[in-house]
């Protein structure tokens, strides 16, 4: 078994995260047609690597933005930087994007560093940045990857964030613009398309279905698109609570 070295990662990262109500499901509608806009965008070429997408503020920057709603937690020492992972001689800082599994790293740390260590969340656009950079690696939650259909109890460490959504159902926001929500669990995923369609009409429902998606091929999506925000990204509910226990301490 390969150790895993534990440092403080020297970093100094401000996170605002924006306080996120509840999705109105009632603002779903259906679309067949854009399902095959979006799909056939998803597998054309992206117009930049992911290095140059995120030097491109004019393109990143909405991205970004999108991303920020997500928060990816991370280990940290008592100076707020998250903890740094030597791992076959590559040095990584750790984002969960499960809450739990933090929480469980979280314990073990403990138990290796004689130093206050705590949960901090971050705003998922800046982490996926320092994933590019190869500073820092997103790990996604287990339940998603089952879900995804990675063997039961697969190694998260390394794996594709995947993300869950009906391309067939566009949300519309206060401003007038549609987007089309890709969630972090699939089981909410499911139930939110489960609400929505219960105003679509029975001979049609079988037209819409959950799709899984990579992170990164959402990313380039919106890329594609020239920066739009074409996605929103959805936090699980139990990343959310966490940020709620946060905010009333």
């Amino acid at each position: 078994t390969e150790t895993i070295k534990r440092n403080s990662f020297n970093m100094i990262t401000t996170f605002i995260l924006l306080a996120l109500s509840c999705h109105c499901i009632q603002a779903f509608t259906s679309s067949s047609n854009a399902f095959h806009k979006v799909s056939t965008k998803l597998y054309s070429s992206p117009p930049a690597t992911p290095e140059e997408l995120i030097a491109t503020p004019s393109l990143w920057d909405p991205i970004k933005e999108s991303l920020n709603s997500v928060p990816a937690f991370a280990c940290t020492n008592s100076q707020g930087q998250p903890l740094q992972y030597n791992v076959a001689g590559t040095t990584l800082a750790f984002f969960y994007l499960d809450i739990e599994a933090a929480k469980t790293e979280l314990a073990k740390a403990s138990d290796e560093i004689d130093e206050k260590l705590t949960i901090t969340p971050f705003p998922l656009g800046e982490v996926f940045a320092l994933s590019i950079q190869k500073t820092a690696l997103m790990i996604p939650s287990e339940a998603g990857l089952t879900a995804a259909g990675a063997p039961l109890g697969m190694n998260p460490v390394g794996q594709q964030v995947p993300l869950f959504g009906c391309l067939s159902m566009i949300e519309t926001l206060e401003d007038g613009t549609t987007n089309i929500p890709l969630f972090l669990s699939q089981k909410e995923a499911q139930k939110a398309m489960d609400m929505a369609l219960e105003t679509v009409e029975d001979d049609k429902k079988d037209e819409f279905e959950i799709s899984i998606l990579p992170l990164a091929g959402a990313i380039q999506a919106q890329a594609n698109e020239g920066g739009k925000k074409s996605f929103t990204y959805v936090p699980e509910q139990s990343s959310l609570d966490y940020l709620r226990l946060l905010e009333e301490k």
